[in-house]
């Protein structure tokens, strides 16, 4: 087990750098960074998504969170709405240039994983995704934590969405 888990380490490395903050090809998606386009996916993906929301799913604080929310704003990607449930609160929606971007990052993503499951046998392609699944579920721990989970995955109970 020792050597296993070893090897899975230096794969997991490898992996990171490989598909990382600065993206699959050396760049992270056009204009922003790899915590903007996390708070831009959580943004769509979450309704009254706001700012623990985005710094859960981001991996910062929640200054941290506004910070990248800032950013955003300024770049015409998202905007704050008031909470309609808690008018101290605020949500994060998508404006349409930034619902645009979101789905050209992740187009350009899908068609990069495409290419690279292209290469590889459709046996070995069924083994890594239910064995990436199996391993995302471990390292998430017991069934009742779900804060890194994916929304698709609370609403449908589905493999993982790695992004």
């Amino acid at each position: 087990m020792d050597e296993q888990a070893r090897q899975l380490a230096l794969l997991m490395e490898n992996m990171l750098y490989a598909f990382g903050a600065a993206g699959v090809d050396g760049e992270c998606c056009e204009n922003i960074s790899h915590g903007e386009f996390r708070a831009l996916h959580t943004a769509r993906h979450r309704n009254n998504c706001n700012m623990q929301d985005i710094a859960r799913k981001a991996a910062v604080t929640k200054s941290g969170a506004t910070r990248i929310v800032h950013r955003l704003e300024d770049k015409g990607l998202v905007r704050r709405v008031e909470d309609p449930k808690d008018g101290r609160s605020c949500c994060v929606t998508l404006t349409e240039e930034g619902k645009s971007l979101l789905k050209r990052i992740e187009d350009q993503l899908t068609n990069k994983m495409q290419t690279i499951l292209a290469a590889m046998d459709p046996a070995m392609r069924e083994v890594l995704i239910i064995a990436l699944g199996a391993f995302l579920q471990a390292a998430q721990g017991p069934a009742g934590n779900m804060d890194r989970r994916t929304e698709g995955e609370e609403a449908k109970g589905e493999q993982a969405q790695f992004i």
